[in-house]
C-alpha cells in the first residue's frame, strides 16, 4: 500500500511541475517552486537531512554536503515528501537510501524519492534508447542511468533490482569501486562525491532584500533573516536525540 501511495504522489509532483514521466528531475528547482527552502552545509552528524515546517506554511530542508551529491540529491527528493504530504510533522532528521523496514512514513518518503526521482518509464526509455530492452542492463547501463537521474549507485542499483532488471548479486558486484568503474568510461565523478559546500536556496533572501531595497525592513531585520539558517544546527542536534530516523 505505501509503495504505491508513495508511486501516486511521485506521478502527481512531476505533473504539477510539469514534467513527463521520462525526465530528469532537478529537485533544487522542484523545492523553489513548491517555496522550500534548501541549505546544503557539511554536518558532523550522519545524518543525511532534515525537514523543519512551522505552521504547515514554512519548510525548510537541510542537507548534509558532507554526503555525495547523488545522495544529496536523493536527501531532497525524500524531504520533499516530509514538506509536501507528511502532515503534522514539524522536525524529522533522517538517514536516507537505506532501502530496508523503518517507520511507515520514512518508508514512503524513501519510496516517494525513488519514484520521483528514478520513474519506471524514463528508466524503460532509456534502456530502449541504448537499445537494451530486451537485455540485462549492464554496468555501462547502470553508470549512465545514474548520471541521467543524478543519483547514487546504491539507489540505481536498489531501483533496478526493484524492477527485477538486475539481481542481488548483480547489484553487489556494479556496487564496488564506484568511482573508478565511472573513470573507465570517461563519465563526470561529481556525483559520487561530497561537495562539502554551504549554499542557501531559498527566495526568503531575494524576498528579504527586496523589502530592505524599500525600506520594509531595517538591515539588522535583513541580516537576522540571512542568518537564521544557524539555528538548524541546534535544532537538527535535539531532533536527532530524539526521534531521529
Amino acid at each position: 500500500m505505501s509503495s504505491a501511495r508513495a508511486r501516486a504522489l511521485a506521478i502527481d509532483t512531476r505533473l504539477r511541475l510539469g514534467l513527463q514521466s521520462t525526465e530528469y528531475i532537478d529537485v533544487y528547482k522542484a523545492a523553489s517552486t513548491f517555496h522550500i527552502t534548501c541549505i546544503k552545509r557539511p554536518l558532523e552528524s550522519n545524518v543525511s537531512g532534515a525537514t523543519f515546517k512551522v505552521n504547515d506554511t514554512v519548510s525548510i530542508i537541510l542537507v548534509n554536503s558532507s554526503k555525495s551529491l547523488g545522495h544529496q540529491n536523493f536527501t531532497v527528493a525524500h524531504e520533499l515528501f516530509h514538506c509536501l504530504y507528511d502532515e503534522g510533522i514539524q522536525s524529522r532528521a533522517c538517514h536516507v537510501e537505506v532501502f530496508k523496514k523503518k517507520p511507515a512514513s520514512e518508508q514512503i518518503a524513501e519510496l516517494f524519492a525513488v519514484h520521483l526521482l528514478m520513474p519506471e518509464d524514463g528508466i524503460i526509455n532509456q534502456l530502449k534508447i541504448r537499445e537494451k530492452l530486451d537485455k540485462k542492463p549492464d554496468l555501462a547501463d547502470v553508470i549512465h542511468l545514474e548520471q541521467y537521474f543524478g543519483v547514487s549507485r546504491r539507489a540505481m542499483c536498489w531501483r533496478l533490482e526493484e524492477m527485477d532488471l538486475i539481481s542481488k548479486y548483480d547489484s553487489m558486484e556494479f556496487s564496488t569501486n564506484v568511482i573508478q568503474s565511472a573513470k573507465l568510461l570517461g563519465k563526470d565523478t561529481s556525483l559520487y562525491e561530497p561537495t562539502h559546500e554551504t549554499v542557501l536556496l531559498s527566495d526568503c533572501a531575494e524576498k528579504a532584500k527586496e523589502a530592505f531595497d524599500k525600506g520594509l525592513i531595517t538591515n539588522s531585520r535583513y541580516e537576522e533573516i540571512l542568518a537564521d539558517a544557524g539555528l538548524l544546527e541546534s535544532l537538527l542536534a535535539e531532533e536527532e536525540s530524539g526521534s531521529a530516523s
